[in-house]
């Protein structure tokens, strides 16, 4: 077996890892979330995040910027599980995972992943009609972008550019209730 990938690791730096895993594991996972945009993708990397953390924990210099640093090797992996799921539809290129991921990290004031969901939940229902239901379908349905598009009779770019802007308006709703009163 190899002996990286078997370290046990002092109990002084297993309580370290546990305690800054712990503290940052939800930060983490909505960071996934961005950049794949459903709970099953995202439980799958997580794991696979958890192990290169741990793995890799030993070249961590400083524990003030673990958080920065998790969010890396979840950027990379999930550039590697895209590269794996690109077999079977389309996905994100790797130049927008890397703009939604920096988007994300410059982000100072981020919440818990319950709250910014709350948040959007309200703002997609404020939404008009046809706007939340090309959402959904190009989304939360699972559906290849080029079905969708074809259901909607609209180019492929053109439902790409919709739904940018549909994005950009959901964030401004979602930063616009971030806001302190």
């Amino acid at each position: 077996m190899n002996e990286q990938a078997d370290r046990s690791g002092s109990d002084a730096e297993v309580a370290s890892f546990v305690q800054l895993y712990t503290t940052n594991e939800r930060r983490i996972r909505a960071f996934l979330f961005t950049l794949l945009g459903d709970r099953d993708s995202v439980d799958e990397v997580m794991q696979n995040v958890s192990t290169v953390l741990w793995k890799k924990y030993h070249e961590l210099d400083d524990q003030s910027g673990f958080l920065k640093w998790a969010y890396v090797i979840a950027r990379f992996e999930v550039l590697a599980y895209r590269r794996r799921q690109a077999r079977d539809r389309i996905v994100l290129d790797e130049d927008l995972i890397a703009t939604l991921a920096e988007e994300y990290t410059a982000d100072e004031q981020a919440l818990d992943i319950e709250e910014r969901i709350r948040y959007l939940s309200d703002c997609l229902t404020r939404l008009e009609g046809n706007d939340r239901q090309l959402l959904l379908a190009a989304y939360a349905s699972g559906t290849p972008i080029n079905r969708v598009a074809e259901k909607h009779s609209v180019p492929v770019n053109r439902l790409y550019k919709l739904l940018g802007r549909l994005r950009r308006k959901l964030k401004e709703c979602v930063e616009t209730k971030l806001m302190p009163s």
